[in-house]
């Protein structure tokens, strides 16, 4: 699944990913899913940089940064999802919007909030953070539905904060 480019690649700001980041059981922070695809866009220390926000002690759940000679603002919502599976009774996760320096982050803050509110509020999501695991059963379909909406809500609502920037 990817962005229809095409739509937007006159517009200067279509320079941009959402990155889904959530801490793995056993090895730690991981990059989820990203659009467009992580492994094609984005830099390694760029992905170092997300996966080690997860160590940072910040009491916000928002919290931006800039990256001042990449040129790129990294605008992040922290958020926790009930799972039945997971110790303590939560996944933690963390969205990320990486663009550049020069946009606004109004818009991007609600779009963040809205984006996490659709994820936390579909029951049983918490099963997508469990599509790669070891224990996995290949017959437990619920994974692969839960992975398969997050994805659709991710993919949905950046393009739906892209058609808003045309605007």
């Amino acid at each position: 699944m990817t962005l229809s480019r095409n739509k937007y690649q006159n517009k200067e700001f279509f320079i941009m990913n959402l990155v889904l980041t959530y801490f793995h059981r056993v090895k730690g922070p991981s990059i989820y899913l990203s659009f467009p695809d992580v492994n094609a866009k984005l830099e390694d220390d760029i992905i170092h940089k997300l996966m080690k926000f997860f160590d940072l002690d910040i009491n916000e759940t928002f919290f931006e940064i800039i990256l001042i000679n990449k040129k790129k603002r990294i605008l992040n919502l922290y958020f926790e999802i009930p799972s039945e599976w997971a110790r303590g009774n939560i996944e933690m996760a963390m969205l990320s919007l990486i663009m550049d320096i020069k946009f606004n982050s109004r818009l991007t803050w609600s779009f963040l909030v809205d984006a996490s509110h659709k994820i936390i509020s579909t029951p049983a999501i918490f099963k997508a953070f469990y599509k790669d695991d070891d224990f996995r059963d290949d017959s437990d379909i619920e994974i692969d539905l839960a992975y398969e909406t997050i994805k659709k809500l991710l993919f949905n609502s950046i393009n739906n904060l892209l058609e808003r920037m045309v605007k």
